[in-house]
């Protein structure tokens, strides 16, 4: 997101420079650190609030608040467009938001993939979806590079607002999934 955010406010919101550009995206690493955090806690909270609910899995519950995070970067990026050029704090604020929505599903998805396995392939999980991950990132370019070129900034907020969209769609199906120690407790006989 760094690197199209600074072409981005070079381009469209009459940034100077790259540095000014630079400054402005620093409220990206700002947002997304307070974003990270408390995804955290707010899906530790969810799954505490909902102990007492045997049927309530705890990587669902962390899938909401993935989904909550990925629903509201709908409306950051819709922000970010309407920003006017001369409000240079109210830019660093969406961008701020942008981090703290893109941050939090990154941190959880993480811990997801961790809590649906045993603990043995924890780092197979981890390792696989970092794989995936980066590749994402690396492939990324080259597709989004073409789209800005051939529909403008139109269409790479459109090609971002689908994604996120997809995103939702391939989420859903985990609402309800249980973590690897929820699903082995359900399985393990209770002692007379």
């Amino acid at each position: 997101a760094t690197s199209w955010l600074v072409f981005y406010l070079m381009s469209v919101k009459g940034a100077a420079d790259a540095a000014k550009a630079a400054v402005m995206v620093s409220g990206l690493e700002v947002g997304g650190f307070i974003g990270g955090t408390l995804a955290g806690f707010m899906s530790d909270w969810l799954i505490r609030s909902r102990a007492h609910q045997k049927a309530e899995g705890h990587v669902g519950q962390r899938v909401k608040i993935v989904m909550a995070y990925v629903a509201a970067t709908l409306g950051i990026l819709a922000a970010i467009r309407a920003v006017p050029a001369h409000a240079g704090w109210l830019q660093w604020a969406t961008i701020a938001g942008l981090g703290f929505c893109i941050y939090g599903p990154h941190m959880l998805i993480g811990l997801c993939g961790a809590e649906l396995v045993d603990k043995p392939a924890v780092g197979a999980s981890q390792g696989l979806l970092g794989l995936v991950s980066y590749l994402g990132a690396a492939n990324a370019g080259i597709p989004l590079s073409y789209v800005v070129n051939r529909f403008g900034w139109d269409g790479y907020f459109a090609a971002m607002a689908a994604a996120c969209v997809v995103a939702l769609c391939l989420l859903a199906p985990l609402v309800g999934a249980k973590s690897r120690a929820q699903q082995q407790e359900q399985h393990t006989p209770a002692l007379a």
